[in-house]
């Protein structure tokens, strides 16, 4: 994965720009290469800091370390980011400016996406390991048909300590798989309501730079909302194991 550097100096016409600069400077005068240079660092430094290659870049290093349940989601969140932002590419200034607090507070957004994913590949690596190497059912089942006809109390007593200790792991469990079945259907209903955000923005665009500063704040609240929510949820998350 090339980094958004890389990614600028690999581009063709860079390359062809630096060699053109250096075959100036060897055939036809020597000042035509330094000024060659200055240019190809100026093209270089354009597409190094262009905000779709950061984000794109950014997406494909920080999914690689979320499990295959959340990738996807985080990949829709992050497109839809990225929707946005070139849907403005092409806005005038006025409008450019009155959306900026909107896009910042879209990437802080997609930002607080991203820790709530990585915070849940842990505990959903717990639920896998354990569904598959133990089944606690079963072995609660064989507990339970073991005690029966058992008078010893002291030996009774260490079965139904099993069975306890079973039935709180098998309970923590399921509130991990609640919470993982929650924070998948917050982000999937987050995906629509980015979408949402885009739509939006597309028609007040449409309505002029006037009609986009007089809505922008209201856009802005509801970023803003979504973040409290991934806030909370976070906190949340941070309670289960992992």
């Amino acid at each position: 994965m090339r980094t958004p550097l890389m990614t600028a100096l690999s581009n063709p016409l860079n390359l062809a720009m630096l060699a053109l600069s250096a075959l100036a400077g060897l055939i036809a005068a020597w000042w035509l290469f330094p000024l060659g240079l200055a240019l190809w660092a100026v093209m270089v430094l354009a597409i190094a800091r262009d905000q779709s290659v950061i984000i794109n870049y950014n997406m494909q290093a920080r999914q690689a370390s979320l499990s295959p349940r959340f990738q996807g989601l985080y990949a829709k969140v992050v497109r839809s980011q990225m929707r946005i932002f070139n849907s403005l590419l092409s806005a005038s200034g006025r409008t450019r400016r009155a959306m900026e607090p909107v896009q910042g507070a879209v990437e802080e957004l997609v930002n607080h996406v991203f820790t709530v994913c990585e915070q849940m590949t842990a505990p959903e690596n717990y639920l896998k390991i354990s569904k598959g190497t133990t089944d606690l059912e079963g072995e609660r089942a064989l507990l339970v048909l073991g005690m029966k006809g058992i008078s010893d109390p002291v030996v009774r007593k260490e079965k139904e300590d099993a069975v306890r200790s079973l039935e709180a792991r098998m309970g923590e469990n399921k509130n991990i798989a609640a919470m993982l079945d929650r924070v998948e259907a917050q982000l999937s209903g987050l995906v629509a309501t980015m979408d949402g955000l885009l739509a939006e923005i597309v028609r007040l665009q449409a309505g002029g730079s006037a009609r986009i500063e007089q809505e922008a704040p209201n856009l802005l609240q509801k970023m803003h909302q979504e973040t409290d929510a991934l806030k909370a949820l976070e906190t949340e998350a941070a309670q289960h194991p992992g």
